[in-house]
């Protein structure tokens, strides 16, 4: 037959009990398709099915895909989302907090729509469902990247509501054009920003800021506690009061009376330890540390928005660094703050010696205040800052002996003491190889194990590097040779001794066998 038994189903007879006319559309519909003469000869079986009807059912399995689950199925989703929509009231995006009353409105849940995308509502609905949160109240800051949103978790049924926060990146309208200098170079974009997949690019965000969060909030720096991440949503301890009001931001800080001054010094000193700890202990660069990315709370900061935070060894790190020295250093000098230099600030961060823990941090700033040079006046301290300020925040500033200038130049300073002028000094060794005493390259020579390359006795002397003798068999003395070869022979003449003959050896092995019968 001309006809694809595998790819097509005839059409089925009309029964005799129901009437040949209800067919006749249909079947001069198919005319085009099917051709009458290739089914004239099909023969209908006992069970009422042409032959090709019933090869086909044959081979049905056969094409059937066995490999798919059957949970993952359009029902059983259709059910998980009506079981996860029982908490879109759950999600109010108003400002209530606890103690206010609550006017329930329909167009709560509209509200929430249209800021949330069906994808993030699904995430906050599984975070409640699981007990993550249990309420997702209003927005506590909004940004060009992401919106915080005040949340209420229940960890004990019958404990007090706890605070916490939820942050959602925003996949729709985030640009990374300007991230490029924070991707590039960072271990966790390799492949670089991939513009065509933006949900996979605030993803990666997401999980970088996740990250450097348990790195920070490990090393005891006051940050937001992270508790859950769920691809581009991120739930965080609530750094706030009991009653949902968060922390004010530093620059909107209402810091008073008559000690602000001292305050804001004790703040400054304080920042900087907590930017020395980050580089030191984190491995971290803030990266965009300024007032409105530090709360304010009691005497004490907190670090909040780490997702563009690099490690220490990222191609831009001291640039980054030295960007935020430069906001913070602005931002407290217009506070009044006796500041240091930057170029000071920056030798203390990035020092791999000194404290990095309390009170240690806070004697070595006071030391930096108590070294700076005496000046005549306040207004000429203030100008050399300025220059000081200015030439250091235009340095160029490499980070391997690849990217060094003059490494000729470097060399020669460092070589005529005048080492600590350079920026990147901290970075350098901090141990170079020292001209060994007579007694130690004696006993060197002796022991065979290297010679000192810069002694100035043996420089002109070139038998040092002439070829010894060469290792291996072949080239082994004749009386060597003889030697080890009769040493072997005793070796094994003594091992002989010791052996078990062999005729005992079976007599053993077999009482031993009849016991084991």
């Amino acid at each position: 037959m001309a006809t694809d038994t595998s790819t097509t189903i005839p059409p089925v007879p009309p029964q005799a009990s129901e009437p040949a006319d209800v067919y006749e559309g249909e079947d001069s519909d198919l005319d085009s398709v099917f051709n009458d003469d290739d089914y004239a000869s099909d023969d209908l079986g006992a069970d009422g099915e042409t032959d090709v009807a019933r090869n086909y059912n044959r081979q049905r399995p056969l094409h059937s895909n066995q490999q798919k689950p059957a949970a993952n199925t359009s029902a059983s989703v259709d059910d998980q989302i009506a079981i996860l929509s029982k908490h879109a009231a759950k999600i109010r995006l108003d400002n209530v907090k606890e103690g206010q009353d609550r006017e329930k409105d329909k167009a709560d849940r509209a509200t929430s729509e249209q800021v949330l995308d069906q994808r993030t509502r699904m995430i906050l609905y599984q975070m409640i469902n699981r007990g993550v949160v249990s309420e997702i109240h209003g927005a506590i800051s909004t940004g060009k990247e992401a919106n915080v949103y005040g949340a209420v978790a229940y960890p004990d049924i019958n404990g007090p509501p706890v605070q916490r926060a939820v942050k959602v990146y925003k996949t729709a309208i985030l640009s990374f054009k300007d991230r490029e200098r924070y991707i590039t170079g960072e271990h966790r974009f390799k492949s670089g920003a991939e513009k065509g997949n933006s949900r996979k690019m605030v993803k990666l965000w997401a999980e970088k800021e996740f990250r450097n969060l348990r790195r920070i909030h490990a090393a005891g720096i006051p940050c937001p506690e992270p508790i859950q991440l769920k691809l581009h949503v991120l739930v965080m301890g609530f750094l706030g009061d009991r009653k949902g009001y968060a922390y004010p931001r530093l620059r909107d800080a209402n810091i008073g009376g008559e000690d602000a001054d001292q305050l804001w010094r004790q703040l400054y000193i304080q920042l900087l330890g907590v930017m020395r700890r980050m580089y030191q202990v984190c491995k971290l660069v803030h990266a965009d540390l300024s007032e409105y990315n530090i709360l304010y709370n009691d005497r004490k900061l907190y670090i909040i928005d780490v997702s563009q935070s690099v490690e220490h060894d990222h191609p831009r790190s001291l640039e980054f660094l030295r960007m935020d020295i430069k906001n913070t250093g602005d931002f407290f000098r217009r506070q009044g703050v006796d500041i240091l230099s930057d170029r000071t600030i920056f030798d203390f961060i990035t020092s791999p010696e000194g404290a990095v823990e309390e009170p240690g941090l806070t004697e070595a700033i006071e030391k930096l205040y108590e070294s700076r040079l005496p000046s005549a006046n306040d207004e000429t301290a203030a100008a050399e800052l300025e220059v000081d300020n200015e030439v250091f925040r235009n340095q160029y500033i490499p980070q391997t002996l690849e990217q060094v200038y003059d490494i000729e130049k470097d060399a020669q300073a460092i070589g005529e003491g005048e080492g600590d002028k350079l920026v990147y000094r901290n970075l350098l060794a901090d141990q170079v190889v020292s001209k060994p005493d007579a007694e130690d390259a004696s006993s060197e020579d002796e022991s065979d194990e290297g010679a000192a390359l810069d002694s100035d006795a043996e420089s002109g002397d070139e038998s040092k590097f002439a070829k010894g003798t060469p290792r291996g068999k072949r080239f082994e003395d004749k009386d060597e040779k003889k030697q080890r070869k009769q040493a072997v022979k005793e070796a094994k003449a003594e091992k002989r001794k010791e052996k078990m003959p062999k005729h005992l050896k079976k007599r053993l092995v077999a009482t031993t066998s009849r016991k084991n019968r």
